[in-house]
């Protein structure tokens, strides 16, 4: 669940860096949200995106951490 939440925040930061800067704060998060709750059901609120989106930016290298955990 931890991963998918990073790759969800880091799809959103990539995103946003491909110039889509605008969408996020008007319509990527809630685009997202939409798609996401019908094709995995509850937890893809917009305020839960922006949650992963945080994770991903403060955990960048979540794959170089998490290898070390085990």
């Amino acid at each position: 669940m931890t991963e998918t939440y990073w790759l969800i925040g880091k799809y959103i930061v990539e995103s946003e860096q491909n110039g889509n800067k605008a969408a996020y704060g008007s319509k990527l998060l809630t685009t997202l949200s939409k798609e996401l709750t019908l094709r995995l059901g509850k937890g893809y609120s917009r305020p839960n995106l922006n949650n992963m989106r945080k994770f991903y930016l403060r955990y960048p290298d979540y794959h170089i951490e998490s290898d070390k955990l085990s």
